[in-house]
């Protein structure tokens, strides 16, 4: 089942669907030699051996074998997909496929490549590079993304890994509901979930916002299991029903995705005492979605542009970051927190040409070219800054 070169987001979905299984993973600089780091070739999660391997590698060996790619419908290749047991070494790799892709590794960063198994020793790859259609492939499979991959074996998602603790709080909360919560209060109750197992003692933004956005997803997918599950027992005797199901199901899971992290921002803002108008409000009744210390200031021509503060908030930017370049025409300088997981050189270049500093949770630093890293800030580096404006 190789892929056509000109085959839409319909085309991977339908044969990711077909066959059942698939690991995917955002491109990061390490997968592509663009750090200090001297592994090669691209990461595999541990957790992806299945999808490489009939069995899993063992401590203290090494095991290899040498598989084709069918690539985006160009020409078929071979790599080499390694399990490093030895000495300190602990994880799976695939070797030699940059050297034979048709592509400019350099320019991947942060793109999607998703490897479905046509067998033991062939795959189809497909590298989604645009937001849209990485969006499209998540919200399909119902993918988190948040630790930067996914293992999808027949319906069953690998992505959180849950603590068992964190786990049996997360069921007994989705057991109390028969039906979906607005997005805002399910954000509180994800950050009521983890608070509950852990507390937030040493309230270390950068953790706690991936962490609060981790457990928000698994919370989701255990409500859904829990309102759906006389759905998933009762078969559809008919194809509209069973259409306007699905058409529902996914517009609820898009609907909590998009406003998850400005829930989340919110409540970070508040915590620390920050001013702040939530979505702001500019020119042309424009809706920015953070405006510091508030609209009111903006609006008030009377007052120092140089103490506003833009924030705009977007899961991913790859194509994006451009809209906010035109949200508040008083500052120049525009901060964008987002959760992408690395962007290209290229791209971050004309960001900083156009005055985007990108606000980055720590962990996802290191996706990130390391010649570029110094650009960005952390969640809490930018809470820092925004409170030594507003003593």
């Amino acid at each position: 089942m190789q892929l056509d070169k000109k085959a839409k987001l319909s085309d991977l979905i339908e044969a990711a669907e077909l066959i059942g299984r698939f690991y995917c993973k955002f491109i990061t600089a390490n997968d592509v030699g663009l750090t200090n780091a001297h592994q090669e070739g691209l990461h595999v999660s541990k957790d992806a051996w299945g999808i490489f391997f009939e069995e899993a590698g063992i401590k203290g060996n090494n095991k290899d074998k040498i598989v084709k790619m069918h690539m985006d419908g160009y020409y078929s290749f071979e790599s080499r997909v390694i399990y490093y047991g030895k000495g300190t070494r602990n994880e799976y790799r695939i070797t030699r496929f940059w050297s034979n892709a048709p592509c400019d590794k350099n320019e991947q960063v942060g793109n999607l490549i998703v490897f479905l198994p046509m067998d033991d020793e062939e795959f189809s790859v497909f590298i989604l590079d645009t937001e849209s259609d990485i969006e499209g492939f998540r919200k399909q499979f119902s993918l988190s993304l948040v630790n930067n991959n996914a293992v999808y074996q027949n319906g069953r998602v690998s992505d959180v890994l849950l603590s068992q603790k964190l786990k049996k709080e997360v069921e007994q909360y989705a057991s109390l509901y028969t039906g979906f919560p607005e997005t805002i209060h399910l954000a509180g109750l994800a950050r009521e979930v983890y608070e509950n197992v852990y507390g937030n003692k040493s309230f270390d933004l950068d953790k706690f916002l991936l962490k609060w956005i981790e457990t928000e997803y698994s919370l989701f997918r255990a409500i859904e299991k829990n309102v759906y599950k006389e759905y998933l027992i009762e078969p559809f005797y008919e194809l509209d029903p069973l259409l306007k199901f699905a058409s529902s199901a996914l517009n609820r899971r898009k609907s909590r995705a998009g406003r998850s992290l400005e829930h989340h921002i919110d409540y970070i803002f508040n915590k620390v005492n920050l001013p702040f108008s939530h979505p702001g409000k500019t020119e042309g009744n424009k809706k920015p979605d953070f405006l510091l210390p508030s609209s009111v200031e903006y609006a008030d021509l009377q007052y120092d542009s140089k103490d506003l503060i833009f924030l705009g908030a977007k899961t991913t930017c790859k194509d994006r970051w451009r809209q906010v370049l035109n949200e508040a025409d008083r500052i120049p300088v525009k901060h964008l927190l987002t959760l992408q997981q690395g962007i290209t050189v290229n791209q971050l270049n004309e960001m900083q040409s156009e005055n985007v500093i990108l606000v980055v949770p720590k962990m996802y630093h290191t996706a990130y070219p390391e010649s570029h890293r110094h650009r960005l800030l952390t969640v809490g580096e930018f809470i820092q800054y925004a409170k030594e404006k507003y003593k």
